[in-house]
């Protein structure tokens, strides 16, 4: 007889190990085949080895990352915690209008529809969940994936330090495990690129503590016309 899985009803007791399994690159909600506009630089030439690659990262962190999904996620966690369920809503209104390419504003719904389905199985007996999940059920929501990560994570009793933290390292990593297969450049030459940008990692996290949402969607146009592109390219292996 096969052992039945027992979900745990004191989120404080395992909060860390929840923050690793929802932050892994391969949490199953597809992002693993997004590359957000990184397959046309490839394509390009623009991005085409390990200096290329790391140049490309940075900016993109401190470019894009920062001013939208980073922002999200401070501020979905922050309306979460005083139990704001309609800024929370509002907020992922915004993010995802702010997402002018239309493969970008797909895949952020896709993400956050996903996530939040996988989340029920912890988080099915919040009102606060229950509540918010009736509403995306029902189509009256616009899901952004960065505002359910936010919204899921705080009611996981994750601190906000933390979960900024586990989600920009989280980026990091799906964009070098994309250039890996696309450059394509060695997993230790990848590594490398991740031990040398920890120190982008603490001056994000210091920035995004400093904007308020204002500052949600300002983005830097070459990332969004290399999103559009993607649309466009005679080969894919990424859907973004």
């Amino acid at each position: 007889m096969d052992t039945p899985i027992l979900i745990p009803t004191d989120m404080n007791k395992i909060p860390f190990f929840y923050l690793l399994q929802i932050s892994d690159p391969l949490f199953p909600i597809g992002g693993f085949t997004q590359s957000y506009g990184l397959e046309t630089y490839v394509q390009k030439g623009i991005v085409h080895d390990a200096e290329t690659s790391k140049k490309y990262l940075e900016s993109y962190l401190l470019n894009g990352f920062l001013y939208n999904d980073l922002l999200a996620v401070r501020l979905s966690w922050e309306y979460t915690q005083k139990g704001n369920l309609n800024k929370v809503l509002e907020l992922s209104e915004v993010f995802s209008a702010s997402k002018a390419p239309r493969e970008l504003r797909a895949a952020n719904e896709k993400l956050g529809r996903r996530f939040i389905k996988i989340l029920e199985f912890v988080l099915g007996e919040n009102e606060i969940f229950c509540e918010m999940y009736e509403r995306v059920g029902r189509g009256s929501v616009e899901v952004s994936y960065p505002v359910m990560y936010g919204f899921c994570i705080n009611l996981l009793n994750i601190g906000k330090k933390e979960a900024l933290s586990a989600f920009t390292y989280s980026a990091a990593s799906s964009i070098i495990n994309n250039c890996a297969k696309l450059v394509p450049i060695s997993q230790s030459e990848g590594q490398k690129i991740l031990f040398n940008t920890h120190g982008i990692f603490r001056k994000l996290l210091e920035r995004v503590e400093e904007l308020d949402e204002k500052y949600l969607g300002s983005c830097c146009f070459g990332f969004d016309l290399r999103a559009m592109q993607h649309e466009r390219l005679y080969t894919r292996l990424y859907i973004s």
